[in-house]
């Protein structure tokens, strides 16, 4: 048997610590007062010692830089070049990675390419997104990455996801005006619907991989913007909770996706990410937006532990220090571990 511990982490805004490409080649920035970030030295070597302490062999990261060479830079600086990267994928300013070590009980790794029949995730599909009734072409937010492991001569499959946020710019003064309530009530069930598509794209991939082999290896890890429960526009608008959607029917339980720790926290610490939710008028909000989602065949095979590294995290934290002076991102790591 041999171990695998998989870390999943959304860390904020990482395009934030390089300097513009306009500028050139990639290179760290001093600061960055404009976005919050007084030391950007400072702050990328507390996300290393959170990583450093998650001793990961794969990591899943969402809001990564724009440019493979700037995610080199933070590997070879601060993680002492130990990692391969996969990525980035997409386009824009928060950017899709996997990081591999291949030192350890990883054999090999690759980045999986669509063929034949199976999705391109960078192609658009049909669909209604607005409610309008009218299907038309839509693309991913940022489209997934997926990669394809063997541990002990055992193939896994990693799909690392990103959803459409549910921000919506000046939201709380819309909602909170009755004039505009409206608008912002239509753009944030617009939001959800787009969700929910990018996540029923992701369902029929994996039904067809669970389809060929009922036994495959699968993670699917990431920050979904959703978590269990119905917020107010899912139980109102919507009819159904989003992220549900990636998980799968009970009408085909073997190809089902099991959560990998929220039965194995407790209730209290089941939690990724703090907002302000103006909704139900309820400040600095516990949610749980980011997930690590395991086929049956390695949830019940595989998986030995699971959990949110809020220890980690929280050793990381700079007291007395506010927005991105403290926190290393505002969005809390998860891991799993398996035996293989």
């Amino acid at each position: 048997m041999s171990a695998l511990r998989l870390s999943n982490w959304n860390i904020e805004w990482m395009n934030d610590w390089f300097v513009p490409i306009r500028e050139g080649a990639p290179a760290w920035r001093t600061s960055n007062p404009g976005r919050g970030i007084g030391d950007v030295p400072a702050l990328a070597a507390r996300v290393a010692q959170v990583i450093r302490q998650l001793d990961p062999d794969v990591l899943t990261i969402q809001e990564g830089p724009s440019r493979a060479g700037e995610m080199q830079l933070f590997v070879d600086d601060h993680l002492e070049g130990r990692f391969e990267i996969f990525g980035p994928t997409g386009r824009g300013s928060q950017r899709l990675y996997v990081l591999v070590r291949t030192d350890r009980s990883v054999e090999t790794a690759a980045r999986v390419w669509p063929e034949g029949d199976r999705i391109d995730f960078d192609a658009a599909w049909p669909v209604d997104v607005t409610g309008d009734l009218i299907i038309e072409g839509y693309e991913f937010t940022r489209p997934p990455l997926e990669i394809a492991i063997t541990v002990n001569g055992r193939k896994v499959t990693v799909v690392n996801l990103h959803t459409k946020s549910k921000y919506i710019h000046g939201g709380r003064r819309l909602y909170q005006d009755p004039a505009t309530r409206s608008q912002y009530i239509a753009q944030a069930v617009r939001n959800r619907r787009r969700i929910a598509a990018e996540l029923m794209r992701i369902r029929n991939h994996l039904d067809a991989i669970l389809t060929d082999d009922p036994e495959s290896r699968i993670i699917v890890a990431g920050d979904l913007n959703d978590g269990p429960g119905v917020d107010f526009f899912e139980q109102h608008y919507l009819i159904h909770n989003v992220v549900s959607v990636v998980s799968g029917s009970a009408f085909a339980p073997r190809r089902m996706l099991r959560h990998a720790f929220i039965d194995r926290e407790l209730k209290e610490r089941n939690f990724t990410s703090r907002f302000d939710d103006f909704i139900d008028n309820i400040a600095d909000r516990p949610l749980l937006l980011d997930h690590i989602l395991l086929s049956p065949g390695l949830y019940w095979s595989g998986l030995r532990n699971a959990r949110i590294d809020h220890e980690a995290f929280d050793a990381a934290v700079v007291a007395g220090a506010s927005g991105r002076e403290a926190a290393p991102s505002d969005h809390r790591p998860q891991s799993a571990q398996f035996e293989l």
